[in-house]
């Protein structure tokens, strides 16, 4: 290569590069984006909340994809962080407990409630080995409430002592998910499901390419479509789902869970 060339193509490598003194990116509230000394730096400067928040692998039906509740919970998570102003998002777990309706249904991957408790609780106290003085469970699934409860009530006991605390947010899915269906069956829309109107637009909200809309139709509606699954493998209708109405949805359970954890904090701090 001559050098004429040779300069060419270092020129090239360093505008596409940027300026060496560029501004870093803004720090990410994913663990998963720092390094280790980043994350040092962040306890050191703070007493972040890890925010271990449960997603899941299960069928729903021919519409939407069996990554719905871990790309929900990914957003939802980062924006709750950013929201606190000080917390982490832990990787989202991708497993948990599913209703017995869901067993065997297309392969749906499932935990039970003793394997997803200890897995929960191994990634709690890794945490807390390394630092934070403040962790969160979340989890996106009905019959994983109970388990994460018991668990944060248990770590909480034995860590407050020390300084640490474990809080269990369970508004950002039993309130937010009565309230979502109040609100639909307001409108005259079936108000549940699995797979049904909000599952569907949550899920359109943040990752369109999970959902295939040309094949929206009902699938069961006893009891609103929370009753069994079609032989399809969903309930409910999603047909009236709209990413704008996911949107909606999805602030309010980021601001349910944001207020709950704010008052856990609070009383924490006051017990102190």
């Amino acid at each position: 290569m001559s050098g004429r060339i040779w300069l060419g193509a270092l020129a090239a490598l360093t505008l596409a590069s940027g300026p060496a003194h560029a501004a870093p990116a803004p720090a990410s509230v994913y663990m998963e984006d720092l390094t280790m000394p980043e994350l040092q730096a962040r306890l050191a400067a703070g007493k972040p909340v890890a925010l271990i928040y449960s997603g899941g692998t299960e069928a729903t039906g021919p519409s939407v994809a069996y990554g719905k509740h871990s790309a929900r919970v990914h957003a939802y998570a980062g924006e709750i962080a950013r929201q606190l102003g000080d917390a982490i998002v832990t990787p989202v777990l991708p497993f948990a407990p599913n209703a017995d309706k869901l067993r065997n249904v297309g392969a749906t991957i499932t935990l039970t409630p003793e394997t997803f408790t200890a897995v929960n609780e191994q990634v709690a106290r890794s945490l807390i080995g390394g630092g934070f003085k403040r962790i969160a469970l979340l989890s996106d699934h009905g019959p994983s409430q109970a388990p994460l409860k018991a668990l944060a009530e248990k770590l909480d006991a034995e860590f407050a002592p020390k300084g640490v605390r474990v809080f269990f947010v369970s508004d950002s899915y039993t309130r937010a998910r009565s309230e979502i269906e109040a609100e639909i069956r307001a409108t005259g829309h079936t108000a549940g499901g699995h797979g049904g109107l909000w599952d569907t637009a949550e899920t359109l909200a943040v990752a369109p390419a999970l959902v295939r809309t040309d094949t929206l139709h009902p699938g069961d509606l006893t009891e609103e479509g929370n009753g069994p699954l079609s032989p399809e493998g969903f309930s409910g209708d999603p047909r009236g789902a709209t990413a704008a109405l996911g949107r909606k949805f999805g602030a309010l359970r980021i601001k349910l869970a944001v207020e709950e954890l704010k008052r856990d904090l609070a009383q924490a701090d006051a017990a102190k």
